[in-house]
Formats: C-alpha cells, sequence, structure tokens
C-alpha cells in the first residue's frame, strides 16, 4: 500500500513538473481582441508582451466582459489602438525577477488598478482619486487598458503584489464558470472560496438530476 501511494505521488510531480515545461513554451506572438475605433475590434495577432523586474506574465484562461469597456468601444472615448479586458484570470506562465509571491503554473485572478492605501483619498475611502489607483497595471500591448482580450497578460510589479490578491488555493476543477467565481473572491478570505463552490456542485448535480428524470 505505501508503494501505491509513492507511485501516485511520483506520478503527481511528474505530471506537475510537464504541466509547468509546456507552460514555459511561450510562443512570440499571440492572438488578441484589438479595439481600433468606435465599434471597431478586430482580431489580430501581436507580439506577446515581455515582463520586467517583478512582473508576471499571465496565460490567459477567462476574461469577463465588462460593460464599461463596451461603453468605450461605442462611445470612441478612449484612444486608439488598445487591448481592453480587466476581469481576468488564469495561470502564470512566466515569473520576472524577485517575484516570489507566485510562481510558473500558479491559478490566479489580476486586477488591472488598485488603490495604494496610504495616500489622503485612500484614508477618506475615495479611492478613485487615488494616483496609483488611475494607473493601469495590467497590459498585452499598446496603452495599458487591462489586456484580458488576448493570449497573455503582462501584470505589472505593484499589482503582482498588492493586486494580484491570492492564488487559487483549492482545486476548482472544471466546472462552468469557476473561474468567474475565482474573480468574485478576490480579496475575500480562503475559506469563503468554499461557499459559492458548495453552490456550483449544488447545481451541477441538480441539472444531472434532471437529465436523469427526463431520460428516465
Amino acid at each position: 500500500m505505501a508503494m501505491a501511494q509513492t507511485s501516485t505521488v511520483t506520478v503527481d510531480k511528474t505530471l506537475e513538473r510537464e504541466g509547468r515545461e509546456i507552460l514555459s513554451r511561450i510562443p512570440a506572438t499571440m492572438r488578441a481582441a484589438v479595439y481600433r475605433g468606435i465599434n471597431d475590434v478586430r482580431m489580430e495577432e501581436v507580439q506577446v508582451p515581455e515582463i520586467g523586474r517583478g512582473e508576471i506574465l499571465l496565460r490567459v484562461h477567462t476574461c469577463g466582459i465588462c460593460g464599461t469597456d463596451l461603453k468605450k468601444i461605442a462611445t470612441g472615448s478612449h484612444t486608439a489602438p488598445r487591448i481592453f479586458g480587466h476581469e481576468t484570470a488564469g495561470v502564470v506562465a512566466r515569473v520576472g525577477e524577485g517575484v516570489r509571491k507566485f510562481g510558473v503554473g500558479d491559478r490566479v485572478v489580476v486586477f488591472h488598478h488598485i488603490p495604494c492605501g496610504e495616500c489622503f483619498y485612500c484614508h477618506h475611502k475615495t479611492f478613485a482619486q487615488c494616483a496609483t489607483y488611475k494607473k493601469v497595471g495590467c497590459t498585452a500591448g499598446f496603452d495599458p487598458s487591462g489586456g484580458g482580450f488576448a493570449e497573455y497578460v503582462r501584470v505589472m510589479d505593484w499589482i503582482v503584489e498588492k493586486g494580484t490578491a491570492f492564488e487559487l488555493v483549492i482545486d476548482v476543477g472544471d466546472h462552468p464558470g469557476a473561474d468567474c467565481v475565482a474573480m468574485l473572491l478576490v480579496g475575500r478570505p480562503n475559506d469563503s472560496i468554499l461557499e459559492p463552490l458548495q453552490k456550483l456542485e449544488i447545481l451541477e448535480r441538480k441539472a444531472q438530476q434532471g437529465q436523469k428524470d427526463l431520460t428516465g
């Protein structure tokens, strides 16, 4: 029995190592939905962003479509070209020098901007006026605009440190919407991840039971 357990652990470590090696094979270019003007978004081939010290490169798994991005695209309120998308979850594909908090293969979620928590405006809870909050710290190229509508995103150092709020500490598996649930949990205590995941499992079981009832 002990031998079987040892074998299982060895296999798990091998799969983990292989997964990290695959993630390390990052292409030179990627696909991205590039905003080119009012109601003009094009699927294009662009360069995978380079990262610097303290930064990470995220391979995007899921990105929500926020109403504010749709508004920007529809009104032309921002200069082009840009790559929008700021509700982003994915896997760390590369880490810059000095990054200790995360490693290749970690499943994470990122904010595209965060307040400093120390200035006059932060102390008065008017975070949107904070100078740090006004900086966008995630980009897939062009002017930083979130970048989640691309295959890879560069996450800048202050976001890595304080805005990549937590690593997914349990396996959420392949539940539909699991990464979206993870995004909703950014900044919440680790144990609070259980409740929404349990709800996902309940919904899944109900759906499966409904299919059984229909098929007899």
